[in-house]
């Protein structure tokens, strides 16, 4: 797994930029958690590279069953990349949703996502 510590001030946060295989199952969504090796840590920031392509397809329940996870860690997550490529008004409805939360964030970058991290600390 690719990772990079990012440190703003005292806001420190995990950016997983490969892993070794696509997050489609939970096991995945918890090495993920756990495989990065930092301690103390406000959040993971996830490109959207390191996700299963059926995790954007919301029918096939992915996304829910592994954010879900997430949550229930009390683990916050920011997913990072461009989704306006992916089709459909339920992705982005979805992707609306989970913004207006304090734990999953979908974001373009990581600067942004040290801005949901800060704001929503």
């Amino acid at each position: 797994m690719g990772t990079e510590l990012i440190e703003r001030g005292s806001l420190r946060i995990v950016h997983v930029t490969s892993t070794d295989k696509p997050i489609r199952a939970r096991q995945d969504a918890l090495d993920v958690m756990v495989g990065h090796g930092y301690t103390d840590v406000a959040g993971i920031a996830i490109d959207e590279t390191c996700f299963d392509p059926d995790f954007f397809r919301l029918k096939t329940g992915i996304a829910g069953e592994l954010l879900q996870i997430f949550v229930n860690y009390r683990i916050r997550v920011a997913i990072l990349g461009d989704f306006s490529k992916y089709p459909g008004d339920t992705l982005h409805a979805f992707i609306a949703e989970c913004n207006r939360g304090q734990h999953i964030f979908f974001v373009h970058d990581v600067e942004e996502a040290i801005r949901y991290f800060s704001h929503h600390a």
